[in-house]
C-alpha cells in the first residue's frame, strides 16, 4: 500500500485531522464575518465600486446578486467543515471559493487576493480538501498527501526565511519597521520610542529569519518534522500579539498541527480539544476508481518533484534579477500562478517602511483624516485586508516605477471606494518610517491629490530627500516585467 513507510511517509491521526478541519472552518467563519461589513469592496468589481478590475466574466460573477448567493453558500460550506457535515463537498466548495478570491484575483484586485491571510487560507483549504478526499475515497494515497502538504508548507517557511535574510533582516530592515508602523503594528507608540539598533530589535530580526529557515528545513525530514512545526507554532503566538494580521497567525498555527505524528505524546494532547469541539472523524467511504487514484498519486509525486525547481526559479528571478529563457519563464509563471506559489515577502522593508494617510480636502476648510488605523474593531482601517489593499496600491510605485499608468489605474479604483463629498479632493499622504539614532520618526514625503471627479492625480513632493519609488538598498526588489511574475523588466 502507498504511503505506509514511516521513514518516508508521515502519519496524522484522524482525531487531529478532524481538529484541524474544525478549527480551520471556525477561523474561516470569523474571517468572512469580519469581511461581511465591507463585502462590496472586497468581493465586487469596480463596476459596483469594488476592488476587482472589471471584465465580462468578473462582472458576471462578482455582481451584488451573484456574490450575495455565493457568500451564503460559502458560509454554509465552512459551517459544514466546522460541524463535520458533507465534508468533502464542503471542502471542495470552500477550496474553489478560496482559489478564486485569494489566487485568481491576486493580480486583478486591489486587495491582492487578501495578501498573506488569503494565501494561508487557500493553502489550508487545499490541505483540508486533500486530507478529507484521500481519507474517505483514496486511503492508499493519504500518506503521500500528508507528505506533499508537509513538504510544501516546509518549503513556504524555508523560502520566507531565506527571503528575509536577503531582504535586510540582519541590517536593521526587519520586524522593527512593522512594529512601529501604525498601519501594521498593534503598539507603534510604544516601540517608536526605542532606538532602531536596540538589542531587542536585533534579537527579533535574527529570530524571525532563523526560525523560518531552521524550522522550515526541519519540516522536510522525518525525525524533526514535529519540532519544526512546534517552532513555527510558537513563533506565531508572539507575532499575533504584535502585528495586524487578521486570522493569519491562528491559521498558521493550525497548519502546524499537521506535523503531529499519529500516536505521539503530542497527538494524545490533542484528544481533549477534539472531544471538546465534538468534531466527527472521517471514515472510509466509496473508493475512487483505480485510474482516478493513480492520477491523484502521480499528480502528488509530480508536484513534490517540481516544487524545488519552481522555488529555485522564483528565487533566481528575484535575487539575480534575471529571467529564465522565455519558454521556461512562461512555464514557470504559469505553473506558479496556477498553484498559487509565491515568495512569502510579508514584513520586508519595501512593504512596511512607509504608510499612507488618507485625507478628505474640501474646497474650503480643513482636511479630515479618513484613515484611522484602529487596533481592533469593525472599522474599515482596522481590517488587515484594507491595509493590504492600501499598501499594495503604493508598492506599485516601487515594483513598477516606470509604469505610472498601472499605479494611477489602481489608485483610482481604490479612491472610488472612499465615501467623500462630491466637491472634495482626496489626498493620499505617503509617510516614511525613518530610523533615527534613538527613535523612529514619521516623515511625510509626498502627496497624491485626486480631483473630485477621480479622473486626475497630482503628485507633490514634500521631502526631496525621500523617493516614494526607491527600494531600500538591502532589498532584492526590482522592477517587474508584469504582475504575476518575479522576472525583471530587463534582465
Amino acid at each position: 500500500m502507498i504511503g505506509t513507510d514511516p521513514l518516508l511517509f508521515p502519519t496524522l491521526s484522524l482525531e487531529t485531522q478532524a481538529l484541524v478541519r474544525s478549527l480551520y472552518g471556525a477561523l474561516m467563519c470569523l474571517m468572512l464575518a469580519a469581511a461581511l461589513p465591507h463585502w462590496r469592496r472586497y468581493f465586487l468589481t469596480e463596476r459596483w465600486h469594488g476592488y476587482t478590475k472589471s471584465s465580462g466574466f468578473r462582472d458576471a460573477v462578482q455582481n451584488p446578486a451573484a456574490i450575495a448567493a455565493w457568500l451564503a453558500l460559502w458560509l454554509v460550506a465552512i459551517g459544514g467543515l466546522t460541524a463535520g457535515r458533507l465534508v468533502v463537498a464542503a471542502a471542495a466548495f470552500n477550496l474553489a471559493s478560496c482559489y478564486y478570491f485569494f489566487n485568481r484575483l491576486r493580480w486583478t484586485s486591489v486587495s491582492r487576493g487578501g495578501g498573506a491571510p488569503g494565501f494561508i487560507a487557500l493553502w489550508l483549504a487545499a490541505a483540508v480538501f486533500l486530507l478529507e478526499l484521500t481519507t474517505r475515497h483514496a486511503p492508499a494515497v493519504r500518506g503521500l498527501a500528508i507528505l506533499a502538504l508537509q513538504v510544501d508548507f516546509g518549503a513556504i517557511m524555508l523560502s520566507a526565511g531565506l527571503y528575509k535574510l536577503a531582504a535586510g533582516y540582519r541590517h536593521r530592515h526587519g520586524m522593527e519597521l512593522g512594529m512601529v508602523n501604525p498601519e501594521w503594528g498593534y503598539w507603534p507608540s510604544f516601540w517608536k520610542a526605542w532606538p532602531p539598533d536596540h538589542v531587542v530589535f536585533r534579537f527579533f530580526n535574527e529570530l524571525a529569519w532563523t526560525t523560518e529557515v531552521v524550522c522550515g528545513a526541519m519540516m522536510l525530514f522525518s525525525p524533526t518534522r514535529m519540532l519544526g512545526g512546534a517552532g513555527i507554532f510558537l513563533s506565531f503566538i508572539f507575532i499575533a500579539s504584535q502585528i495586524r494580521l487578521g486570522f493569519l497567525a491562528e491559521m498558521v498555527m493550525v497548519c502546524c498541527l499537521l506535523f503531529i505524528p499519529a500516536g505521539s505524546v503530542v497527538d494524545g494532547w490533542m484528544v481533549p480539544f477534539w472531544q471538546r469541539l465534538d468534531a466527527p472523524i472521517s471514515t472510509a467511504g466509496v473508493l475512487l476508481p483505480q485510474p482516478a487514484q493513480a492520477v491523484l498519486l502521480s499528480a502528488l509525486w509530480i508536484y513534490i518533484a517540481l516544487l524545488p525547481l519552481v522555488r529555485a526559479g522564483m528565487f533566481y528571478n528575484q535575487l539575480r534579477h534575471r529571467s529564465l529563457p522565455s519558454g521556461l519563464q512562461r512555464a514557470l509563471d504559469l505553473y506558479a500562478n496556477t498553484f498559487g506559489l509565491i515568495l512569502w515577502r510579508v514584513f520586508t522593508a519595501d512593504v512596511v517602511n512607509f504608510f499612507v494617510r488618507i485625507w478628505e480636502q474640501p474646497a474650503s476648510g480643513t482636511r479630515r483624516l479618513i484613515s484611522q488605523f484602529h487596533r481592533t474593531g469593525p472599522s474599515r482601517f482596522s481590517q488587515v485586508a484594507e491595509c493590504i489593499a492600501l499598501t499594495s496600491v503604493f508598492t506599485t510605485l516601487k515594483y513598477y516605477p516606470t509604469n505610472h499608468a498601472l499605479f494611477e489605474e489602481r489608485l483610482f479604483r481604490y479612491a472610488r471606494t472612499i465615501p467623500h463629498a462630491a466637491t472634495s479632493e482626496l489626498v493620499f499622504e505617503w509617510v516614511k518610517v525613518e530610523p533615527r539614532d534613538d527613535r523612529f520618526d514619521y516623515l511625510p514625503a509626498a502627496e497624491f491629490v485626486i480631483d473630485p471627479g477621480i479622473t486626475k492625480v497630482t503628485e507633490t513632493v514634500l521631502d526631496p530627500a525621500i523617493s516614494v519609488r526607491q527600494v531600500p538598498g538591502v532589498s532584492p526588489v526590482h522592477e517587474g516585467a508584469r504582475p504575476g511574475s518575479y522576472a525583471p523588466l530587463k534582465s
